[in-house]
């Protein structure tokens, strides 16, 4: 009974601070600017080249604007993951199931952007 009752003791205060929520400081929330380098697409028939595209990133307090070439995305996102160098941004985008996944580097005034397969990972500079 009492080592249940220290494992408890033990385990609880690390799965709170695990749950803990965060948000970003303003001085990484802003513009964006990268581009998405070519790609192809295997249609199942033919092999398609999709050219290179500029694409910006608006980061704000509580909103995430997303423009690739003339379309214009919005939504909401969550910080999932504070590391020594970076946040985890998990970008919940409207009308869309799949989630974006973006990198917030702490230096270097910089994000990265993990696009959906078969587009490459791009790198932003904020502007």
């Amino acid at each position: 009974m009492v080592k249940l009752i220290l494992t408890l003791l033990l385990i609880l205060p690390i799965s709170l601070s695990a749950q803990k929520e965060y948000t970003l400081k303003s001085r990484f929330l802003g513009q964006y600017k990268g581009e998405i380098s070519s790609y192809n697409i295997d249609t199942g028939k033919k092999i398609m080249k999709v050219s290179s595209s500029a694409i910006y990133i608006e980061l704000e307090k509580e909103k995430i604007t997303i423009t690739i070439g003339n379309n214009q995305l919005t939504g909401t996102y969550t910080v999932m993951f504070k590391a020594k160098k970076y946040f985890l941004i998990d970008a919940r985008i409207e009308d869309q199931l799949a989630t974006e996944r973006i990198i917030v580097y702490k230096r270097g005034r910089k994000l990265s952007r993990d696009g959906m397969y078969p587009q490459p990972v791009t790198e932003l500079l904020k502007y």
